[in-house]
């Protein structure tokens, strides 16, 4: 795990908790550690099951600028049950860690 998600763990999961987040994974470059300063940080998250689609909706791109300005990156959100691609899956599994 890189240092800029170390440093900022404590807040990372904060936000993730304030947008109602029960689950979320650090994958990619960010993750397998290697990470270039123009490289984005990928998450993998999975809301909790109670929120209405516009509430998801919110949340989602509230999250999104909201680790964006904290770590002042691009910042990509995945949401866990839109992938279906078993390679991606795959990949992703090979190096995701747990934040939430």
């Amino acid at each position: 795990m890189q240092k800029i998600i170390q440093s900022n763990l404590s807040q990372i999961r904060d936000l993730m908790q304030q947008h109602n987040v029960k689950k979320a994974y650090l994958f990619g470059s960010a993750a397998n550690g290697t990470m270039q300063p123009d490289s984005d940080v990928d998450f993998i998250i999975r809301f909790t099951d109670d929120i209405d689609f516009t509430t998801y909706s919110n949340n989602y791109f509230s999250l999104l600028y909201s680790l964006q300005d904290l770590l002042k990156r691009e910042v990509e959100l995945v949401a866990e049950e839109t992938i279906t691609n078993p390679y991606f899956i795959e990949s992703i599994n090979r190096s995701k860690i747990p934040v939430l």
